[in-house]
């Protein structure tokens, strides 16, 4: 038996640590794979699981795997990753509209732990005036560790998560600012010069990412819109670039990767295929790599070295826990915020992670702390992230259950969208738009239907339509997006595309606007006119011509007394989250009633977020005079015979069609409680005569316009 032993630690002597690279990747990724569905069988949260096996395979107990340089550069990708997350994923909406409280919970989080930990540095631990402010100012300090909790539970824009993320750049930005003034005061290089760097490398670095980054990356995606691994390589640039930018201004490299999640925040729309890519790899790759490194600092053996050790490091735990509790319960308690909101906030605020090795790692070089204290630190790290683990994954679980209870009052139709397809010229866009619409609480798959008229050659054609339709699917299916591809042959186009509308219980159709004039396949003519006589399913009939991302500005225009419409409600809920996700200035056209009806429902009562004209009539829009190629179009018209129906909006996109065949645009037709009647007589309403008269008014100008020119010539 002794033999045994001896031969066995002779083989983890000789063949242990791993230094392979390629070796080390593949452990580590199956370490990645396993340890979640372990651990969870123990229901430990999957974060957990990925840092106590960081633990066991460390330098500080089995010590399996050498943390090479390859490993530290994909953790420190992984930590840039979830402070770039951070920023991507804000709706900047709601922290516009946050923005205040965000600032207070930065401020109480920054303040509370730093004061506290002050009283107890210099009181309890009698540490010098400058070593006191700098351990203090670590437990002001947090990661978002537990940020793919809330990701994966879908509560990303609840209020409470919003404010900690705003609350995070604040708090983590004072106390970098911080290390870099302590140690130039430490270090005896503080002068003039310093601040005036550190306050214009600062502004630069704000210009550079907020301001310049949007319009470059605009650019960059109109430009290269078919090649879909650019775009991403072109997102992880933009993040590594920012990190360095951010080390140049004196800070450290995550926040400039917060940063530039904030800039790309604007033009990457939260349901695209880009950003599911992002979070796709993200959650799956990087992140991980940074839990499982964080683990490999925590050496289990302090806590058998004596009880000076473990006391330090536990009064630096109660203290790090108590006062992020504090910070959480104060703001709570000012916004009245629900126990479970107050939870997520601290559930997120409490892990001590990259900005506290940060401050830790400099005070130890400067001189200013012992190992005493990055023992401690490491306890509190390790300490910190299984109570925000296990807190955030509760409380985002209670919040998750609630929210989605209120969006069952709210909505009593499970969201299906319908993209019928007869020439797959225009099916990407189609299915990006999709996904931008789309409910994002929305488990249901995007439903593309191949359809072609039944002929000698209708194999054929639906074969070449579903092959290009399942090459655009592919890349979205690659991900956690659903698409579930349709087909069918039938005598008639609109007859086969109700039917299927029918069978599966299809909510909206989204169709493309093509206008061959001179054919009788006028797909905004025949086919639009007939699908929305024959079914009553929200239509929306879509031009666009760019990346949706790429367009600067929204022109909204509601057809009058559009509130009035059944749909009213699911259609301005789209149209909202259209407005949300392209995250550009947008101008809104409506009569007074229905824009506010409108601005009630996309919950901007106090019109703040976008401009409001109020029009007394549809004749003159400046916008439509005057179209700017990277204008998005947007209309909110009706069928004929219902009550919102207004010729002047009906034609709206016909006419800025023919002027202007370069403009984007979509309408969108509110879904109706039963089918139009077919035939002349249903026509004749009295909204239709009124455009009927309009038009031979106009005719009548223009031939009374051509004799007066006539006359005129005459006369000279």
């Amino acid at each position: 038996m002794e033999s045994y032993f001896l031969n066995l630690q002779h083989f983890f002597a000789h063949y242990l640590p791993v230094k392979n690279p390629v070796l080390i990747l593949a452990l580590t990724l199956l370490i990645i794979l396993f340890s979640p569905l372990v651990f969870r069988r123990f229901r430990i949260p999957g974060i957990i699981g990925l840092i106590l096996a960081g633990i066991i395979i460390g330098p500080h107990s089995l010590h399996i795997i050498e943390s090479t340089n390859s490993f530290e550069l994909l953790s420190k990708t992984g930590l840039l990753y979830i402070m770039f997350l951070a920023g991507l994923e804000i709706d900047m909406h709601e922290f516009r509209h946050n923005r205040n409280k965000s600032i207070v919970f930065g401020a109480l989080t920054f303040l509370i732990p730093i004061t506290i930990g002050y009283f107890v540095c210099m009181y309890v631990f009698h540490f010098s005036l400058w070593s006191s402010v700098l351990l203090a100012s670590m437990f002001s300090t947090h990661t978002l560790l537990s940020y793919p909790i809330v990701s994966n539970m879908g509560i990303v824009k609840n209020r409470a998560v919003q404010i900690t993320f705003g609350g995070t750049i604040i708090t983590d930005s004072a106390v970098l600012i911080l290390l870099g003034v302590i140690t130039n005061i430490v270090t005896g290089e503080i002068n003039g010069a310093f601040w005036m760097r550190i306050i214009l490398s600062l502004s630069l670095l704000l210009f550079a990412t907020l301001y310049l980054l949007p319009k470059i990356s605009r650019w960059f995606f109109r430009n290269i819109e078919s090649q879909a691994s650019s775009q991403y390589i072109y997102v992880l640039a933009v993040v590594f670039i920012s990190g360095f930018m951010s080390e140049l201004a004196g800070v450290e490299p995550i926040i400039g990767a917060f940063l530039a999640g904030l800039g790309l925040n604007k033009v990457i729309p939260n349901n695209s295929i880009l950003m599911n890519r992002i979070v796709f790899i993200g959650n799956t790759l990087f992140i991980p790599f940074f839990l499982i490194s964080a683990g490999m600092l925590v050496d289990l053996r302090l806590f058998f070295k004596g009880a000076n050790a473990l006391a330090f490091a536990g009064i630096l735990s109660v203290v790090g826990l108590v006062t992020k509790y504090l910070a959480a319960y104060v703001t709570a308690l000012i916004y009245k915020y629900t126990k479970f909101e107050r939870n997520i906030i601290f559930g997120l605020s409490v892990s001590h992670a990259a900005a506290t090795l940060a401050v830790i790692k400099v005070g130890f070089d400067i001189g200013l702390f012992d190992q005493n204290v990055i023992n401690g630190t490491i306890i509190l790290i390790l300490i910190s992230c299984l109570v925000s683990s296990f807190v955030t994954e509760r409380a985002a679980r209670k919040i998750a259950v609630q929210e989605k209870e209120v969006t069952r009052k709210t909505s009593d139709k499970t969201e299906r969208i319908l993209i019928p397809v007869s020439n797959p010229e225009n099916i990407q866009r189609l299915i990006d738009f999709a996904l931008l619409i789309k409910d994002e609480k929305s488990n249901e798959p995007i439903y593309p239907l191949s359809i072609v008229e039944d002929d000698a050659d209708a194999d054929e054609k639906i074969n070449i339509v579903r092959k290009v339709i399942e090459g655009a699917a592919e890349q979205i299916s690659s991900g956690d997006k659903k698409v579930e591809i349709l087909k069918k042959v039938d005598l008639s186009i609109v007859d086969g595309i109700a039917r299927t509308a029918k069978a599966y219980n299809i909510t909206d159709i989204l169709i493309s606007y093509k206008a061959h004039h001179g054919t009788s396949t006028i797909i905004f003519g025949t086919i639009a006119d007939n699908l929305l006589n024959k079914t009553k399913q929200s239509v929306i009939i879509s031009k666009i011509l760019q990346p949706l991302n790429s367009y600067s500005r929204v022109i909204v225009i509601l057809s009058p007394n559009a509130e009035l419409e059944n749909g009213f409600y699911r259609v301005s809920t789209k149209i909202s989250v259209l407005l949300k996700q392209i995250g550009q200035e947008a101008s809104i056209y409506g009569q007074p009633g229905t824009i506010n009806d409108f601005s009630g429902v996309i919950n901007d009562k106090k019109k703040a977020f976008y401009k409001y004209f109020e029009l007394s009539s549809y004749e003159n829009i400046g916008p439509l005079n005057n179209p700017r190629e990277d204008d998005l179009f947007v209309f909110l018209s009706a069928r004929k015979q219902t009550v919102s129906y207004d010729f002047h909006v009906d034609d709206m996109a016909r006419n800025l069609n023919k002027s202007n065949e370069f403009t984007s645009f979509t309408v969108f037709y509110p879904e109706i409680n039963k089918t139009l009647q077919d035939g002349r007589i249903s026509d004749m309403t009295t909204t239709a005569i009124e455009a009927r008269i309009e038009k031979i008014k106009h005719v009548t100008e223009k031939i009374t316009g051509i004799f007066k020119k006539e006359d005129s010539e005459e006369k000279e």
